[in-house]
């Protein structure tokens, strides 16, 4: 071949190299700058939009959101934590997609009444109208008030002026202990964000104390509940009325007790003479709940006299008994002798007639009142002969009892009930 021939071939041959090199370098890089224009798109929607769980092109249905609660109102065996916990994830469309599967659930279901409430305490974010329509379809009256009372506390967290305004116009005509609970409902939501603000405006409240004194209770006891306790003692404090004083600082430490007991007996003891019996019955009644011990060694600092002691000792006994007759009585025997304490004598006794009858007799004895001893040495009675027939006759024997007397116990019956 020509030498000119060839040197034209391979001009050409390296001209054709360079032009495809040329064009597959320009692809690479056109491909790797519309990538990271996708990514910077994506990263600038992220900074954007921080809370978004799911890309823009998939909708909470083609998630993973949902999928656990969905399989469940399916018939599936999904732990009802695990599909409550995706509620607050979905958006109102997939809400009441939801929420029509869960009506269709079987009244049988023991869960129902739970994903229908949450699911519409959901919609409420979004729709609290809506929601409110929603519950009054279900069936359930005690699951219908439930399910008003969660979308009312979530709208009066959102937009509690809305929410007070709806309740005042649409539930004059509800019965007075139903709009009371809903009206708190929203007003315990009010406090979520600006207890302050709930605080005033309910305590506003005129013509209905009992709606004004349900509502403060509520915020107090969501204030507590969020760790807010100098404010609620500060709002407290600045009540003029000494008795709506008083029973907010009952609810404000039985919450606290709940959970504190000690704290909250520190305060009721900072109290000095503004502590009163029912700020100590209610501090100790929830005591009692936990440390029965503990609640009764607090009450043993009281005067003698002080009337917190009867009143208080009986949920003490009644708590204390569960665990431990022995020491409960030891404590109740060291109490000063008082026609008070046959509350607390007869909660005992009616703990001790299951174990140990003959103690129980002894103890039912010692009450003061003609007609409640008389009616709790029957129950005693009803119970021994039934356990230990033997035993319970050489009691009589040895009794000093009148005829009379004795053929009433002997006749007694246990008809249940713990009325006195």
């Amino acid at each position: 071949m020509p030498r000119p021939t060839i040197i034209a071939l391979s001009t050409l041959w390296l001209l054709s190299l360079g032009t495809a090199y040329f064009i597959g370098t320009r692809s690479q890089s056109e491909a790797t700058d519309a990538a990271e224009h996708t990514e910077s798109k994506a990263a600038s929607e992220a900074a954007h939009n921080p809370d978004r769980l799911i890309p823009a092109a998939l909708t909470p249905s083609d998630s993973l959101v949902g999928v656990n609660l969905s399989a469940l109102l399916d018939g599936e065996r999904i732990a009802i934590e695990d599909a409550l916990a995706e509620i607050p994830l979905l958006d109102s469309t997939s809400t009441r997609e939801l929420l029509a599967s869960a009506f269709m659930l079987p009244s049988s279901q023991p869960d129902r009444g739970r994903i229908i409430r949450a699911l519409l305490e959901n919609l409420a974010k979004t729709d609290p109208e809506g929601a409110l329509e929603l519950a009054s379809s279900v069936e359930s009256m005690r699951e219908k008030e439930r399910a008003r009372i969660a979308v009312l506390q979530e709208w009066g967290q959102s937009d509690p002026s809305a929410a007070l305004a709806w309740a005042n116009q649409n539930l004059r005509d509800e019965p007075p202990r139903t709009r009371r609970a809903q009206i708190s409902s929203i007003y315990r939501g009010y406090a979520v964000n600006n207890p302050q603000a709930a605080f005033n405006q309910a305590l506003a409240i005129e013509n209905d104390s009992r709606m004004r004194d349900q509502a403060l209770n509520a915020i107090i006891s969501t204030q507590v509940n969020s760790g807010n306790l100098q404010s609620a003692k500060q709002a407290i404090d600045a009540v003029d009325d000494d008795g709506l004083k008083t029973q907010l600082r009952a609810e404000l430490v039985e919450e606290w007790a709940s959970f504190d007991p000690e704290a909250a007996g520190r305060y009721v003891e900072a109290l000095g003479d503004q502590a009163s019996t029912r700020v100590k019955t209610e501090l100790l009644g929830e005591w009692a709940e936990s440390d029965p011990a503990a609640a009764a060694a607090w009450l043993g600092q009281l005067a003698d006299d002080d009337p917190a002691i009867a009143r208080a000792s009986s949920a003490i006994i009644r708590e204390w008994t569960r665990y431990d007759l022995n020491s409960s009585a030891e404590w109740l025997n060291s109490l000063p002798a008082s026609p008070e304490l046959d509350r607390a004598i007869i909660s005992y006794t009616f703990r001790a007639a299951e174990e140990d009858p003959a103690a129980a007799m002894t103890w039912a004895e010692s009450i003061e009142n003609d007609r409640r001893r008389t009616w709790m040495m029957e129950r005693v009675a009803a119970t021994w002969k039934t356990k230990d027939a033997g035993a319970f006759t050489q009691y009589l024997d040895n009794s000093e009892l009148t005829e009379a007397q004795r053929k009433k116990l002997e006749e007694a019956q246990n008809r249940g009930g713990r009325r006195w």
